[in-house]
């Protein structure tokens, strides 16, 4: 099943509505939002009114018929991505790989005292192939050192691009860059603290009003 890696942007003539709706649905009003997709992960970074997600579908069409149902309210940018193993068994040109990062924990909370960060990391130009060696010929022990005290819940690729996204739960900054300057000689990582959805949503629905206008705009929608 191919996995899809979303970025959106909330629409700002849009912004107050596609907040308020959200931050009212529910698993069940979830489910019957992305029919047959699988949501490996969704993440939001409120003050931007953007975030990003991870799912697998059957086909791009599905991933269509999801994005669909937002469109006249954000603008959603849609790539195929390959976890740690699909990206080693490419790089290294065999079936024999460690498989990395088990992303099924990628839809999980943080960790007590920490936060939820997303990373984009590029490769820099001319540093491709070398970051792709490097990362592809990890090992266990290698790719739990590198990652230090922050819990990688998910790591996804877009070899097209020399590029790719994980998520994290890490206690400080400090923890954060020490992984990120691992990699600083080959790529640009792009760090960026975000939420959950029941994080996001627990925060939407905290604000004076918020009863009132969900129903407003639910009557209005109906």
């Amino acid at each position: 099943m191919p996995t899809f890696f979303c970025q959106y942007t909330i629409l700002e003539s849009a912004r107050d509505d596609c907040m308020t709706f959200f931050g009212g649905m529910t698993e069940e009003d979830d489910r019957r939002d992305m029919g047959d997709i699988r949501l490996l992960g969704r993440w939001s970074t409120v003050g931007e009114s953007s975030g990003y997600c991870v799912c697998e579908a059957d086909t791009a069409k599905s991933v269509m018929a999801w994005m669909y149902n937002w469109a006249t309210m954000a603008t959603i940018k849609v790539s195929p991505v390959v976890n740690d193993e699909q990206a080693r068994r490419i790089i290294l040109d065999k079936d024999d790989v460690y498989a990395g990062m088990d992303c099924a924990g990628a839809n999980s909370l943080p960790r007590e005292g920490e936060s939820l960060y997303f990373i984009k990391y590029k490769f820099h130009e001319g540093k491709r192939a070398d970051g792709f060696q490097a990362f592809a010929n990890l090992t266990a022990d290698l790719d739990a050192n590198d990652a230090g005290s922050n819990k990688c819940l998910g790591r996804w690729h877009n070899l097209g691009m020399g590029s790719g996204i994980a998520v994290c739960s890490s206690k400080s900054e400090e923890d954060l860059y020490k992984w990120a300057y691992n990699w600083a000689s080959m790529c640009d990582c792009d760090i960026v603290p975000v939420v959950h959805d029941s994080e996001c949503r627990a925060v939407i629905q905290s604000k004076p009003g918020f009863a009132r206008k969900h129903a407003l705009l639910m009557a209005k929608m109906v």
